[in-house]
């Protein structure tokens, strides 16, 4: 390749540039625009750049601005009369060491005037405006905006980023249509669990790569069922005669072929199957029991009867057949998934040509047609070359064939120049849809090939340092057509006063026959990072760890801002950020993630899901575990036994949802964030990635709570994007992490987020640890130029090694992306671990310079095979060293095999002094509460903390008190499984409350016993408790009310019926003293108890809004309505232990009496509302364990409707 000189390259035909790291891509992009508008004269507008981000784009504007406004000034600050005398002088003090400014400046002013290139220059920035640079979707959305009737799509086409919702119900028309009522296909996705969902997740990235093929197997599911069928059956019956016969010959079987444990789980298999009259599944063992295998593995000596080998080979045979029957069914599940992927692809094709929305996939989907298949295609590609004479390619290594074939269509067939701007050896986005092998045919097409020969970025001997690494190994990428080209440095010396090798090489096993697992040896590696990165802060600190930005800089110390740690994954990144804070070093992730994928995001949908439902206290529980609030496994036991705790979280929850509903979601967070301190908990983590990130989704629900989104539709959308997210979806813009802090932090980056960055210090902590290798079920395979889509089962031994070599690949391009970030040291990490061999380093060291990837594994595998895990780790090692000791750079690098010392920043931040309250001046204004009966009873003027658990009440919106009753002499009897001795607790409370929320009340509870069992099993509770809550059922159903009559809720009819009635009750004067004057009247038919209690109460005057829900409001024929209430409070262990003076001292102590009250008001104020005054209310409380029909366990309150006429005004 020749040397890249953008003053002397010809512009003709298709140009292919290699831009290795650090060789000043950009500048050469930039210098190349320059010169095509200085010398060759052409507009702003005709020449085509794109980029592959937005942000690259933003930048190639501004460097390409920058350089037309750098000649214009050149110009304007120089005269004829200086000369080129006067050119060099200002580029020499304004340019130092940009020699391409002066020649084309010498150039330029040969070709025309100074005058008129001025006059030129000024046109053109004057039109930068109208430059054509963007990303590669926005060039496609340009070209079907300009050219929409070549184009043949609808003009005003608008962006849309929600394709996920409109693949899903294409999906959902497709499971409707050729699975629901198929035969073949409904039994099949039953039984592996396929959804529209699931099966869409398979294939949806290959949706928009239309360039796939495909291999569609055939379906012989019906006929290998038959023959399956055929050889079961006749096994069946002689399954107990083979199990004899193989046990009786065991003996004289190869021991360590024929394991006692393995072959008893086969045995038992098949009967389980047989039992189940179930098809078998497969075991691996079932050839072994063929007669040729049988017969091989005999011991010597021993005979055994041939008709024994003959009978146990049925068993074979029929392992054939059950391995001949699943591999039809994965054939049948891949044919269903590329008939879904077709029908997908077509409808999504079909919608579109109903809407002006379009994806980003859409945009070069439409001009990938319009270029291909459109009857106009040769006009559109004509027209488009007219308008732009040439283009420059930027990250072409990340391209598809798709994108390929659009500029090849453009510029290459219509004869255009066209510069294609990359550098494979970065290629490292495939999971994005980037297709290396469109490069390498871009790279085979090309006219000529360039490359940038000198880097910009490191000093000499550590770009050569890292040369020599990948330079072990002719084939360093293991793909034909990526090479490693040598570089030369623009700089010899580093800039650090460090005098230490700048590669070092740090070995973490510590031992020769070091046993620690990988998750150990990876705690192990952020311990020592963060050691090292103390250590060189401390240093910074004492100012013996200086450096220098240029060579006219002075030295100054090291930031912790210029400090980067490369990891391959989030968690990794999370794992160096605790080391770092144990150490007190803050440091920043960044990475270039949907927020969605973060865990704030799946607490967050937890928690909305908990307003929705509060009554599930499941989801609070996963809230305060996680992210948000770090609770311990202690206080998350001590919450389950606290129930005035729970109660208050689901009192806020309730608030929370009733602000959403009149408010809108944010109010609502920032209530619930207000309440329960949030913000403050992860700011006292000092987790401000967190504190971003909570944000960011709560603005991000709020955007879409503006489109009117009910909050079940907001809550489902949420759950859809973090699906998405961790599925690998495209993260829109709005999504996009944002940097939680500008401050001077360690900066912790993802490899893939690295490219394009650079930092002095750079530390790769996990280097040594291969990456993760998923076997996914659908794989892409290069081979021929075409591009296969397989999935796992279709995939042959050489498919798989194929496969292997192209992910070893790109784990060795990700690695030369994090090595090439460093500026001036960097800190490589090595070390053996159970998958070494597939580690990238294991590769480039093994052998020699010709030794492949499988031979590379060989290699470590025998090694392991004839001494174990220390031979191999004394293999890995060896290479090190040798490496290091033959290498011509070996001066460039120094392998550390003592740990570093253990260090704390001594500089740090992080304060321990003691701080002040800010005082807050009284408020001047009046304040509206929004509170509930649990808010209102929390303020008594008596308090116990000892409350027994029997006393504590039922989980219910409104119940509170936790004060303790004067304590009841009632013995306890033997246990039982009665609905005494049932459960007691927060979990048996909500238990009981869901179950009698959806219970029909007209059907005896043995018809409904599927249901209460299922409740009950998902709250964990024994099957053994099941006639006791239906025996409860059953007397809770047929309790007469009262009123003056015998109904019940089992005669009321549903539509006069109404469970979890929720109400908002607005109050302008709710004042404690007059309050308790009215519990206090005789009038009101309270009991002493709850008169007396009534003066505990200490709540502030109310004016506000009240909430809460009412367990079942009904309506009887006469129209009179009762309130019921349902209380699982334990008073005692038999129906006697419920009588009226028992429920009056549970009621008084808990306050239930004003919970009664406020349950009256909202249910007045309701019928008052639509015309039904109502003349009393009957408000019963249900004491679920104590309904036995004989009036027990019912406590009663009729309140007539005058004496309610302070808070429900009259019509």
């Amino acid at each position: 390749m020749q040397p890249f000189h953008p003053l002397n390259v010809p512009i003709q035909g298709t140009n292919l540039v290699e831009a290795s790291a650090g060789t000043g891509k950009t500048y050469g992009i930039a210098a190349l625009f320059t010169r095509l508008i200085v010398l060759e004269k052409m507009s702003v507008e005709s020449v085509l750049v794109v980029t592959f981000t937005k942000a690259a784009t933003a930048e190639l504007k501004n460097r390409l601005r920058a350089r037309l406004d750098n000649v214009l000034l050149a110009l304007e600050k120089t005269d004829n009369a200086s000369g080129s005398d006067g050119l060099r002088e200002y580029c020499a003090k304004h340019h130092d060491g940009d020699v391409f400014l002066l020649e084309l400046l010498q150039k330029a002013l040969a070709q025309e005037s100074r005058q008129r290139l001025i006059v030129r220059l000024k046109a053109a920035i004057g039109r930068f405006d109208n430059a054509a640079i963007y990303t590669i979707h926005g060039f496609c959305q340009r070209l079907l905006r300009d050219y929409a009737f070549l184009c043949q799509v609808p003009f005003d086409l608008t962006l849309s980023e929600e394709t996920h919702e409109r693949m899903l119900i294409a999906a959902q028309d497709f499971w409707r249509q050729e699975v629901a009522d198929s035969p073949l296909f409904a039994p099949l996705v039953f039984k592996h669990h396929e959804t529209p969902q699931t099966a869409l997740n398979h294939i949806r990235t290959f949706i928009g790569r239309p360039y796939l093929k495909f291999r569609r197997p055939e379906i012989n599911l019906a006929s290998e069922y038959q023959a399956l069928q055929t050889i079961w059956q006749a096994t069946r019956p002689k399954l107990a005669e083979y199990a004899e016969t193989f046990w009786r010959i065991h003996p004289a079987l190869n021991g360590n072929s024929y394991r006692k444990n393995t072959f008893e789980k086969l045995f038992a298999n098949l009967q389980k199957a047989d039992a189940g009259d179930t098809i078998p599944s497969y075991h691996e063992k079932l050839p072994m029991l063929a007669t040729q295998a049988l017969t091989e593995k005999t011991k010597k000596g021993k005979a055994v009867n041939d008709e024994a080998y003959q009978s146990l080979n049925h068993l074979a045979l029929l392992g054939e057949a059950i391995q001949k029957y699943e591999q039809s069914e994965q054939d049948a599940l891949t044919a269903l998934h590329l008939d879904l992927l077709e029908y997908v692809r077509k409808a999504l094709s079909e919608d579109k040509q109903n809407r002006r929305e379009r994806s980003f996939d859409d945009l070069l989907l439409d001009v990938h047609h319009a270029l291909t298949q459109n009857p106009k295609r040769e006009q559109l590609a004509q027209a488009v070359a007219a308008n732009w004479k040439t283009a420059l390619i930027d990250e072409f290594q990340d391209t598809d064939p798709l994108q390929y074939e659009i500029f090849s269509r453009l510029f290459i067939r219509q004869g255009n120049p066209l510069f294609l701007v990359g550098d494979p050896k970065q290629a490292i986005y495939s999971f994005r849809g980037a297709d290396i092998y469109a490069y390498l045919q871009a790279a085979r097409d090309a006219d000529a090939h360039y490359t940038l020969d000198t880097n910009f970025r490191s000093h000499a001997d550590l770009i050569h340092g890292i040369g020599a690494i990948f330079q072990q190994k002719n084939q360093p990428f293991v793909l034909n057509g990526i090479g490693y080209t040598d570089v030369k440095a623009n700089r010899e010396a580093g800039r650090l006063n460090d005098t230490e090798a700048p590669i070092k090489i740090r070995w973490i096993n510590q031992t020769d026959d070091d046993s620690a697992n990988k998750n150990m040896l990876r705690q192990r590696a952020a311990a020592y990072c963060a050691d090292e990165i103390a250590h060189a802060l401390n240093e910074a600190a004492a100012n013996r760890l200086t450096y220098r930005k240029n060579s006219n800089s002075d030295a100054v110390p090291i930031q912790s801002g210029q400090i980067a740690v490369l990891v391959r994954t989030h968690n990794e990144g999370s794992m160096i950020a605790a080391a770092l804070k144990k150490r007190r070093i803050q440091s920043v992730l960044l990475h270039r993630e949907s927020v969605f994928a973060s865990p704030e995001a799946e607490a967050i949908a937890a928690l909305i899901g908990f307003w929705l439902q509060p009554q599930r206290t499941e989801p609070l529980r996963f809230v305060l575990s996680g992210v948000l609030f770090r609770q311990t496994a202690t206080e998350l036991y001590t919450l389950n036994h606290d129930e005035a705790a729970l109660l208050a979280w689901i009192a806020s929850a309730q608030t929370a949802a009733d602000i959403w509903q009149q408010s809108g979601v944010y109010a609502a967070m920032q209530y619930f964030s207000a309440q329960h301190s949030i913000e403050t908990h992860l700011l006292a983590q000092h987790n401000e990635r967190s504190l971003t990130n909570y944000h960011q989704i709560i603005e991000r629900l709020a955007e879409e709570d503006e489109q009117s989104r009910s909050p079940a539709a907001l809550h489902q959308w949420l759950l859809t994007e973090i699906q998405t997210a961790h599925e690998g979806g495209a993260a829109g813009d709005s999504n996009l992490l944002r940097l939680e802090s500008d401050e001077n932090l360690v900066k912790i980056v993802t490899m893939h987020a690295a490219k394009g960055l650079q930092y002095p210090l750079v530390y790769c902590p996990f280097v040594w640890d291969a990456p993760a290798r998923y076997n996914d079920s659908w794989q892409i395979l290069h081979c021929n130029g075409d591009s296969e889509l397989l999935a796992q089962h279709q995939r042959s031994d050489a498919d798989n090694d194929k496969i292997a070599d192209e992910n070893l690949s790109e784990s060795l391009r990700l690695l030369y992306v994090a090595l090439t970030r460093a500026e001036e040291q960097l800190v490589i990490y090595a070390g053996y671990c159970n998958d070494t061999r597939f580690n990238t380093f294991a590769y480039l060291l093994a052998g020699s310079s010709d030794t492949n990837r499988s031979q590379a594994e060989e290699i470590y595998a025998k090694a392991k095979k004839t001494g174990k895990a220390a031979a191999e780790m004394a293999e890995l090692k060896t290479n090190w060293q040798r490496f290091l000791e033959t290498s011509p750079q070996a001066a460039s690098f120094a392998f550390l095999e003592t740990p570093p010392q253990a260090a704390v920043y001594t500089n740090g931040n992080i304060s321990d002094g003691h701080y002040q309250a800010l005082a807050i001046p009284p408020r001047s204004f009046e304040l509206i509460r929004h509170t509930s009966f649990t808010g209102l009873s929390r303020h008594t003027l008596s308090h116990n903390d000892d409350a027994r658990e029997e006393l504590q009440p039922a989980i219910d919106a409104a119940e509170s008190g936790m004060a303790d009753l004067p304590d009841f002499q009632t013995a306890e009897p033997a246990d039982g499984n009665d609905i005494y001795h049932f459960p007691r607790g927060a979990e048996a409370g909500i238990c009981l409350h869901e179950i009698l929320e959806n219970f029909d009340f007209a059907a005896p509870a043995a018809e409904q016993q599927e249901a209460v069992s299922h409740v009950l099993d998902r709250y964990g509770f024994d099957p053994i408790w099941l006639p006791a809550v239906e025996n409860m059922l059953d007397h809770t159903r047929l309790t007469p009310l009262g009123n003056g009559s015998q109904n019940s809720l089992a005669v009321i009819p549903p539509e006069r019926r109404l469970a979890e009635m929720g109400f908002t009750l607005y109050l302008n004067d709710f004042p404690l003293k007059p309050l308790q004057a009215w519990f206090a009247d005789a009038r009101t038919g309270l009991s002493a108890a709850c008169i007396q209690a009534s003066q505990l109460l200490d709540f502030q005057d109310v004016k506000g809004f009240l909430n809460g829900f009412i367990d079942m409001t009904c309506q009887d024929s006469d129209g009179l309505v009762t309130v019921i209430d349902y209380k699982s409070n334990h008073l005692g262990y038999n129906a006697a232990d419920y009588t009226p003076e028992a429920m009056d001292e549970a009621v008084a102590h808990h306050h239930y009496y004003l919970q009664a009250l406020i349950y009256a008001i909202a249910v007045a104020r309701h019928f008052q509302s639509r015309g039904q005054p109502l003349p009393r209310i009957s408000v019963r409380y249900l004491f679920l364990r104590g309904l036995d029909g004989s009036g027990n366990g019912i406590w009663s309150w009729d309140i007539d409707s005058d004496w309610l006429s302070a808070w429900v005004p009259s019509s």
